[in-house]
C-alpha cells in the first residue's frame, strides 16, 4: 500500500524509515519502474488518500469481525483454535515453572517440620 502511494507522490526510491527522498544516489541509480510515475495534483491525491483509507478501514474492520467469530467459534480461546500451534518454548517453561514451584513448595514443607522438631 505504502509503495503504491510513494508511486503517486513521486517518491519511488524512499527509505523505509524516513519519509523523504534519498539524496545519496545519483539520479541514474533510482529505480525503474515498469510504469511511468504519474504525478497527480493536489485535488487527485486527496482522494486516492480517501480511498485508501477507506479501503483500510474496511479491511480493518472485517479483520476485527473475522477475530470475533474466531472467538465465538472457539468457546473465547485462542488456545481451542485449530490454527493454534503452542509454542514449545512456552511449554518448556510452564514444566520448569512446576518443577520450581513443587521444590519451593517441598522446601516450606521441610522448613515447617524442621521448625516444629527444635
Amino acid at each position: 500500500m505504502f509503495a503504491r502511494l510513494r508511486r503517486h507522490f513521486g517518491r519511488v526510491d524512499v527509505d523505509g524509515e524516513e519519509s523523504r527522498v534519498k539524496q545519496t544516489k545519483p539520479k541514474e541509480a533510482y529505480r525503474q519502474t515498469s510504469s511511468p510515475e504519474t504525478v497527480l495534483n493536489k485535488g487527485q491525491a486527496n482522494e486516492e488518500e480517501e480511498r485508501l483509507n477507506r479501503e483500510l478501514e474496511l479491511t480493518t474492520k472485517e479483520r476485527n469481525e473475522l477475530t470475533d467469530r474466531l472467538l465465538y467459534v472457539t468457546g473465547g480461546s485462542m488456545n481451542k483454535s485449530p490454527y493454534f500451534r503452542p509454542n514449545p518454548f512456552y511449554e518448556k517453561l510452564k514444566i520448569k515453572e512446576k518443577k520450581v514451584m513443587s521444590l519451593l513448595h517441598n522446601l516450606d514443607t521441610n522448613n515447617i517440620q524442621y521448625r516444629e522438631k527444635f
